[in-house]
């Protein structure tokens, strides 16, 4: 998978304040899309997932693949924070909607979330710290950033000297967004391969996600499956006529090959295979 500067989209002020690096997860960013002034107006459907930083030093990173049980809306964040060089503490993940058209593989499942992922989310983290590194630079005068380090959102050079990520953003915001960054060597790694809690875990024990039992649409129906007592039995005939009997029941159908169950307006509900 290449990896270059298109990959990489930044606004070079905030009426919020910080700055944001957009970033094309999967390579599947609209080349033509753009980061607006004003993040009030940013538009998330534009990305698969972006870092934004606050002159606090707080980071957020959103998320792109949708959360199930699997754990990527954590561990997909803490590829990037690790190679950011930020504090978990300090990092607010944010699930990104639902746009299948402008994003490639917005999906669950396969276990290809990681492995798609590793090297461009590696690389955002990398590209951040970079540019944070280099506004330190900038600032001091006179200091070249080979001579800094970054470390739990803090900048030191030689000297001994330290800005936090929050002190420098604006400046980092401003800068070319650098072609070669160094990637950490994974025996230096303080979050990957940690024990990390889920990032939503206070919110799925008291019941506030919206699971896919929750969702309503509008003239849905609700389906229940019949299945054989016993491995590899076959349905021969059935009767329905007691079932179509009771009240709200619309239709009664043979699970098959390619068969599409549907509701009273006509419209497709579902297909079972």
């Amino acid at each position: 998978m290449t990896f270059s500067r298109r990959s990489f989209l930044k606004s070079s002020a905030l009426a919020s304040g910080g700055m944001i690096i957009g970033f094309n997860l999967f390579n599947a960013c609209k080349p033509e899309a753009k980061l607006p002034v004003d993040l009030s107006a940013l538009n998330y459907n534009d990305f698969n997932a972006f870092i934004k930083i606050s002159e606090e030093g707080k980071v957020t990173i959103f998320s792109p693949n949708p959360e199930i049980g699997q754990g990527v809306k954590t561990s997909m964040p803490m590829i990037i924070a690790e190679e950011l060089d930020v504090l978990w503490e300090d990092v607010y993940v944010v699930q990104a909607p639902l746009d299948t058209k402008n994003y490639t593989r917005q999906v669950a499942g396969g276990s290809q979330s990681i492995r798609f992922g590793w090297e461009p989310l590696r690389q955002t983290g990398a590209t951040a710290k970079q540019m944070l590194v280099n506004a330190a630079a900038a600032r001091w005068g006179g200091v070249d950033a080979s001579e800094c380090s970054a470390k739990n959102g803090v900048i030191t050079n030689v000297k001994g000297d330290k800005l936090g990520y929050g002190d420098v953003v604006l400046e980092a915001a401003g800068l070319e967004v650098p072609e070669d960054v160094t990637l950490k060597d994974p025996k230096d790694f303080t979050i990957i391969g940690q024990g990390k809690g889920n990032v939503d875990i206070d919110k799925i024990i008291t019941g506030k996600p919206l699971y896919g039992l929750d969702y309503k649409e509008e003239g849905m129906l609700y389906a229940t499956v019949l299945r054989p007592p016993a491995f590899g039995q076959i349905l021969e005939s059935f009767d329905d006529s007691e079932a179509r009997a009771l009240p709200g029941v619309v239709d009664v159908i043979t699970i098959g090959e390619k068969v599409r169950a549907y509701n009273d307006s006509g419209k497709i509900a579902g297909r079972c295979q």
